[in-house]
């Protein structure tokens, strides 16, 4: 059998404020290089009429094999091991940024978040990228980006919240499930584990008063899938 991959992502999952100053302008996902290179390319635009210092930030999703090779390019290429960049953007200026992914012929699957922050207003966009690799009766396949109702299955109130929040898991596969906060530097600051014993719907009670003001992502893994949200916290 010819190993090959299938592409996925996952546009925006977080909607900018109309006043955001960028737009993370998602492309298509290709194949390049004999079946070995496989890249995610966007647009960063700078929209307003000022200089942006933007960041872009990479958070795994679904950990790869230790054989791949991820890396992220904005404006420069950046060494695999790098998760976080600063950049700046000029008026009107745009920046070329691409994920490239090398499986090297080791069968798996790599899901990355990456994120686009405006370091002065903290508005953020976000998409997800993923590849499977591996020995299939097919030359090659790119699906279609996962529509809204594939990917929401959270529902997190109050959003924004001062304090705690609940957290709405709804038609999820029973079975042990992993539930992590992350901030926007890709820092995990929370985890818990929770079993769903059956598919109806379970609140899961969150209580914040132990982080600061900002945005915050709530990711659910388990049962083959992740998930991700945001939560906003104001104190």
């Amino acid at each position: 059998m010819r190993r090959v991959a299938i592409l996925f992502f996952v546009l925006s999952l977080i909607t900018v404020s109309a006043e955001s100053r960028f737009v993370f302008d998602h492309q298509d996902s290709s194949i390049t290089g004999l079946g070995e290179f496989y890249q995610f390319e966007a647009f960063i635009i700078n929209t307003s009429d000022d200089t942006l210092q933007l960041t872009a930030n990479r958070i795994s999703l679904a950990e790869a094999p230790l054989e791949w090779s991820c890396s992220m390019c904005v404006v420069y290429c950046l060494p695999p091991f790098i998760d976080v960049y600063d950049f700046t953007l000029n008026p009107g200026d745009s920046a070329w940024f691409s994920l490239d992914v090398y499986p090297f012929e080791t069968d798996g699957t790599g899901v990355w978040s990456i994120t686009i922050i405006d370091s002065s207003t903290m508005d953020a966009d976000t998409a997800q990228y993923g590849v499977t690799y591996g020995s299939t009766g097919i030359q090659s396949e790119t699906t279609q980006p996962m529509t809204p109702q594939d990917i929401e299955l959270l529902n997190l109130f109050p959003n924004p919240t001062n304090a705690s929040f609940t957290l709405t898991l709804d038609q999820m596969i029973p079975g042990d499930y992993n539930l992590s906060l992350f901030d926007l530097l890709g820092h995990e600051v929370d985890r818990r584990a929770i079993h769903i014993s059956h598919s109806t719907r379970q609140n899961v009670s969150w209580d914040a008063n132990a982080l600061s003001s900002g945005n915050y992502f709530v990711q659910v893994r388990g049962g083959g899938k992740v998930w991700l949200q945001q939560i906003t916290i104001v104190k």
